[in-house]
């Protein structure tokens, strides 16, 4: 791919707008081709007030067409270019009456990227290529692409190249600006009604206030400023990340960052709402000890079971080795002390009482020991839960363990007790939300009174949430005032675990991001319209992507917020994500 800016403005661009973004796509990867020249030359004509890019499908690898779903694929490395472009200019061969089979992927392996959008065509052949450009006009009408009515037809281009490059005869480079004049003229309608009036993002009575929130958005800053963010809550005693999803690269690494940007500013703690033996591990880790943190990562809950969160943690070691009298500490919160070693521990001990009980004893705490990568109440949603309630398992290694008399009994009836414990007290079984959200926050609130570190939390964003009374952030807004901020980290769509997620559903937040165009900081406490405030101090919602997340059923998965400002302080918006990276597997095992 590469890249080329130009100037400002002569063709159907305001002054005042960011200039049009087109993608010239090269559709011809022969080893013997001329497209790559073609599409230099196309490059050439595009005016100054365009920034323009280039996608040669010779440099670009898609995954097998096996992994191809309805409405587009997981992301590709040409997807953001493409989700950025306001048009497209496609220069491609004919072959045998058609266009190529490398150009009809790339165009099935994007969706949401082309609609609403415009593009023309540049065919070429013996005779022009215009049965090319002709069979591309409906399957773009499907995209919702609009196609210019001028289409560039290079007759026989390869007896007008000299020294590499392609020289037009005549009236061709006016022809390919002309062509280029009306597909400017499409992008900037096209993108300003997207912004304007977004297909599906307002409702068909003219919603009035989405239409100005969206119009609000859209002069937000078009970019992700982790900086932006730490400076917005620069003067908080705890700051709440969340990310409407754990399972995306794209937020994760957006916390990150904003968290060093915080650590910069002198917050010293990172708490993650996770067992407190396993925050322990970590923070005796990014201190420096020798301790093996893929290890200590798998005792953690699973979504934290990432190679993104590894790296996190190796880059706060590699800072506190800078700083070893100024050390950024990092503590678990969470309220179970039940660690996946345990039912090893339980076995070993049971082994050396009674070897006769250890299979049954192993059996019933295999399949309970689960809960701690794919909590129990994700896998009855997954259809892979066994049916028999996991405390039930428990309760009967516990039963057993008590039967046995010898040396190490009684520390196994301990951790059986624990573990009992554990999975008496999981989602769908007896878990209290307010209960445990409460302890977690006084456990945040605790360690600031006695230490008067200022600290960064990492959780879902339900968790964060400032509103309400039952969640974690609730219970911080309310013991804090303005000194708990939360960030709220959402995305459209794209790709998380093995699950295409679909364009958000009409109204919801992201849907009114996405209208609004590329990555956004949205700062909520800044002054806005009165009409832009009273949206904002209605009701949202917001789509959450868990455990339990099931694409086919999207409209099920938005979280109702009271109100967007009493929520969160700031909105990060990325318009596609990419998977997290889970741990590789453990060759110990």
């Amino acid at each position: 791919m590469s890249d080329q800016t130009t100037a400002l403005n002569e063709h159907g661009n305001r002054a005042d707008e960011p200039p049009l973004n087109l993608v010239v796509v090269v559709a011809s990867v022969r080893d013997d081709r001329i497209g790559r020249i073609l599409g230099d030359w196309v490059m050439a004509q595009i005016p100054g007030d365009v920034r323009t890019h280039m996608v040669d499908l010779t440099d670009l690898h898609l995954p097998p067409d096996s992994d191809l779903q309805p409405g587009g694929g997981q992301p590709t490395p040409a997807s953001d270019l493409m989700a950025a472009a306001d048009g497209f200019v496609i220069v491609t061969p004919e072959y045998n009456h058609s266009y190529p089979a490398c150009l009809k992927r790339f165009v099935d392996w994007h969706y949401g990227e082309w609609q609403f959008k415009a593009a023309m065509v540049v065919p070429y052949g013996v005779q022009g290529g215009l049965l090319a450009g002709e069979y591309l006009r409906p399957v773009f009408a499907e995209l919702s692409v609009v196609t210019t009515r001028r289409m560039v037809a290079l007759r026989a281009p390869w007896v007008h190249l000299t020294e590499g490059r392609y020289v037009a005869p005549d009236g061709e480079d006016g022809a390919v600006r002309d062509a280029v004049r009306e597909l400017s003229w499409w992008a900037g309608a096209l993108r300003e009604a997207r912004r304007r009036r977004p297909f599906g993002g307002v409702d068909d009575t003219g919603n009035a206030a989405s239409e100005a929130v969206v119009s609000w958005l859209a002069a937000q800053p078009e970019t992700v400023d982790p900086t932006a963010i730490a400076d917005l809550a620069s003067d908080a005693f705890v700051v709440g990340l969340g990310g409407s999803t754990r399972e995306a690269h794209e937020p994760f690494q957006i916390v990150e960052h904003a968290t060093h940007a915080l650590i910069d500013r002198g917050f010293r703690v990172l708490a993650i709402l996770d067992n407190q033996r396993v925050g322990a591990l970590y923070d005796r880790y990014v201190r420096g000890a020798d301790v093996n943190i893929d290890s200590s990562l798998r005792q953690g809950w699973g979504p934290w079971q990432t190679s993104e969160m590894r790296d996190a943690l190796t880059r706060l070691r590699r800072r506190n080795a800078t700083r070893p009298d100024d050390p950024v500490r990092v503590i678990g919160v969470g309220g179970s002390r039940v660690l996946p070693a345990d039912y090893d521990r339980v076995v070993d001990l049971i082994a050396a009482i009674s070897p006769a009980e250890v299979p049954q004893v192993r059996e019933l705490l295999a399949v309970i020991r689960t809960a701690h990568d794919n909590g129990e109440h994700v896998q009855r949603a997954q259809g892979t839960h066994p049916g028999t309630p996991f405390v039930k398992l428990a309760r009967k290694a516990r039963a057993i363990a008590g039967r046995l008399e010898g040396a190490g009994q009684d520390e196994a009836v301990r951790l059986l007790d624990m573990i009992v414990e554990h999975h008496a007290n999981a989602i769908g079984v007896g878990y209290d939300a307010e209960r445990e959200e409460r302890a977690a926050a006084e456990r945040i609130l605790e360690w600031h009174r006695r230490t008067g570190d200022r600290i960064v939390l990492w959780e879902g964003s339900a968790h964060v949430a400032a509103h309400g009374g039952v969640m974690l952030g609730s219970h911080l807004r309310e013991a804090l005032g303005d000194r708990y901020f939360a960030g709220h980290v959402t995305f459209g769509h794209g790709l998380v675990r093995n699950s295409k997620i679909p364009l958000p559903a009409s109204g919801s937040l992201e849907d009114l991001l996405l209208c609004a165009g590329g990555e956004r900081t949205v700062n909520l406490a800044a002054d806005v319209p009165v009409d832009v405030a009273a949206r904002l101090d209605a009701p949202w919602r917001t789509r959450l992507i868990s455990g339990v997340y099931d694409p086919g059923d999207d409209a099920e998965h938005y979280y109702e917020l009271p109100s967007l400002r009493s929520s969160f302080d700031v909105v990060v918006f990325v318009p596609m994500v990419a998977p997290i990276q889970p741990l590789p597997p453990d060759r110990a095992a």
